[in-house]
């Protein structure tokens, strides 16, 4: 079970009764039934439905985690923290007491679970894929490389922060469909999501494709054979992530 650092991360605790009604209006899925010892994926967007961050929240009990990332924190933070207004939410930053990695390629626990032992929590995300995090005092050692897990990466279309999942696409061209939620209620982003949904077009999608069968400048994961790439809709519709 490969184990790779996870320099991007960050980690915010969101406390307060109002806490996942806030985010269920923020992002795309439905946050507001989720229970303690659950962890569930969400992707905050803009108002054009551009992507702000993809974050993890972990259920915590009296607070929610949410890990996200470091490269995007000052963004999020600019559009959630204006609209708590009078609702009952505090958000904390608290990314430099902790570490963070990834573990891949063997199942681990049950998906949409989290699991805690010797002072690391991990997200169950999928099968063979989890996010853990621990304090800085719980010593870990990293025997996977990020090229390896980006070769994962490619080979099981899992898109990735800074590569596929940037400001410059909507979640749905970035290969997060399954995280927007289909009938849930009004969030930031959502009239035009559904829009696409209902009409069947969302311009782009994301794609794995032989390395010479694609334009150089639409990879967006390079690897040694095949790459992820995000092209235009229809185009190569069999390497569909859908």
């Amino acid at each position: 079970m490969p184990r790779v650092a996870y320099n991007d991360a960050a980690l915010t605790v969101w406390r307060g009764k109002d806490s996942l009604k806030f985010i269920d209006g923020l992002s795309t899925n439905k946050m507001v039934d989720l229970k303690k010892g659950e962890v569930r994926q969400t992707v905050f967007t803009t108002t054009s439905a551009k992507i702000i961050d993809f974050a993890t929240v972990f259920h915590m009990g009296d607070f929610l985690a949410i890990q996200s990332h470091k490269s995007c924190l000052k963004h999020l933070l600019e559009q959630v923290l204006p609209k708590i207004l009078n609702q009952d939410v505090n958000i904390q930053d608290v990314t430099e007491r902790n570490s963070f990695w990834i573990e891949y390629q063997e199942k681990i626990g049950q998906i949409g679970t989290f699991s805690v032992s010797e002072g690391c929590t991990r997200a169950h995300i999928s099968e063979n894929f989890s996010i853990a995090v621990s304090s800085l005092d719980v010593k870990q050692d990293f025997d996977g490389t990020l090229d390896e897990f980006n070769e994962w990466r490619i080979e099981n279309l899992v898109p990735w922060v800074g590569h596929e999942i940037t400001s410059k696409n909507h979640p749905l061209a970035a290969g997060l469909a399954e995280y927007v939620h289909p009938a849930k209620g009004c969030y930031v982003g959502q009239e035009i999501l559904a829009r696409m949904v209902s009409r069947k077009r969302q311009g782009k999608m994301l794609i794995r494709v032989a390395n010479n069968d694609v334009d150089e400048k639409l990879i967006t994961t390079k690897g040694d054979s095949h790459s992820l790439a995000i092209v235009r809709e229809n185009q190569y519709p069999s390497n569909s992530l859908s």
